[in-house]
């Protein structure tokens, strides 16, 4: 595994849910494969299957990966599970008569393919790529408008789904949608979409006192009488953190049970989670952003642990509880600088989140450069740490992991 930097990207449907993961494999030199991403290979399935894990990578969600016409024609295609994949070729390759003739008879088998990446639509004018494709992936940044609307139009005359790809605002996301494309690839859900006349609910108030209350010291007794008279809260609380995500060896029947059995810290970085994660409930469109902040948190910490293997209990939450607060205004849709007021954060963090000219500012660069999967900046961040790709790549995946245990337990919790 050590060859290859791995990342995934989520491929969103129009009510704003996971479909899939793109997953990306880049090879150790990134400047041989910038353009593009390296397409699978008999190492890279190697690594998938026997070291990774496909279930890790894509959790209960399809996987889309890029593939070449050597991936067909020597029969690696077989390695992988027909049921989780999409596979995409590159319009260019879809030229090869032979190889359109081997894909139908993968399609028969039940294969699913996509091209991946359309610039041009020429290859749209064969009728047999049409027959054997399901998926159309549309560049974005290489396509004008009326050119994705033929696409799309066609597209749809076929019975194939379009996946628009580098979407990074709203303001495109939402043309995309009037154009009617299916699924869109990028972060336009990670950027604000400030409502600032819309006032914070009261259970989102209510919790947030609770969070106050815990940061600043309050007694057990008070603290616990504060809960209690949050009974809602308190019962949606229990039942999140007795779920399989927190792998609890006892059940927590109590907040005062909560308190000595987890800690204060603890339970207020739970409750923020739990917070977050009622908020995609209930056809909520935030669920990718309250994965991202999973994934931030477990690669803060990580990071903090890999870059400095005595750090302390205290600077590890720290730097949990800035990649948590780094995308809490995309949560509520409020301006930043006002939930952190409300949350009565620690200057450090404030310099953390908004200046970056401190260790935790430091760590949540480094890891938007590994959400970025921004080759040439993780190899410049390697080289300064002294870290090695192996090492960013399991502490990727055990985000990943993480990630998809809470993503079961969000589907849990809403059923």
């Amino acid at each position: 595994m050590d060859t290859y930097h791995i990342a995934r990207q989520p491929v969103i449907d129009r009510k704003n849910h996971i479909f899939a993961y793109e997953i990306l494999f880049r090879g150790e030199k990134p400047a041989e494969d910038l353009d593009k991403g390296t397409a699978m290979s008999a190492n890279a399935i190697n690594n998938l299957i026997n070291v990774i894990g496909v279930e890790d990578v894509i959790g209960s969600h399809l996987g889309i990966i890029k593939i070449t016409p050597l991936f067909i024609t020597r029969k690696l295609i077989e390695a992988l599970p027909k049921e989780r994949f999409i596979f995409a070729l590159f319009e260019k390759d879809l030229e090869n008569e032979s190889l359109l003739k081997t894909l139908k008879e993968y399609k028969e088998l039940g294969y699913t393919f996509a091209i991946n990446d359309l610039q041009e639509t020429t290859v749209l004018k064969e009728p047999d790529v049409l027959e054997i494709v399901s998926y159309i992936k549309l560049d974005h940044e290489s396509l004008d408008e009326d050119t994705i609307r033929s696409v799309v139009e066609i597209a749809q005359a076929h019975n194939i789904k379009t996946i628009c790809s580098k979407i990074e605002t709203r303001k495109t996301h939402n043309a995309m949608k009037q154009i009617h494309c299916d699924f869109f690839q990028g972060y336009f859900f990670s950027e604000p979409e400030i409502l600032e006349e819309q006032p914070i609910c009261a259970e989102t108030g209510s919790i947030l006192m609770l969070w106050n209350l815990i940061r600043n010291d309050a007694p057990t007794d008070e603290l616990v009488d504060a809960f209690e008279r949050e009974h809602a809260i308190t019962l949606q609380l229990l039942r999140f953190v007795n779920s399989p995500f927190f792998s609890l060896r006892q059940n927590v029947t109590s907040i005062r049970h909560l308190i000595t059995l987890l800690g204060r810290n603890q339970l207020s970085q739970w409750l923020l989670v739990m917070l977050f994660a009622k908020e995609c409930q209930g056809g909520n469109s935030n669920h990718p952003l309250v994965l991202m902040v999973i994934n931030r948190t477990e690669l803060m910490v990580g990071l903090l642990k890999l870059i400095k293997p005595q750090a302390s209990k205290s600077e590890c939450e720290t730097a949990y509880l800035v990649g948590m607060l780094s995308l809490i205004h995309l949560i509520f849709h409020r301006p930043h600088r006002e939930i952190l007021k409300q949350l009565h954060v620690s200057s450090e963090i404030e310099n953390a989140l908004f200046d970056g000219n401190n260790l935790y500012g430091s760590l949540l660069n480094m890891v938007r450069t590994i959400e970025n999967n921004d080759i040439l900046k993780i190899d410049a961040m390697l080289q300064k740490y002294g870290l090695s790709s192996k090492e960013i790549n399991l502490l990727s995946l055990n985000a990943m992991k993480k990630v998809n245990a809470f993503d079961e337990a969000l589907k849990m919790m809403s059923s």
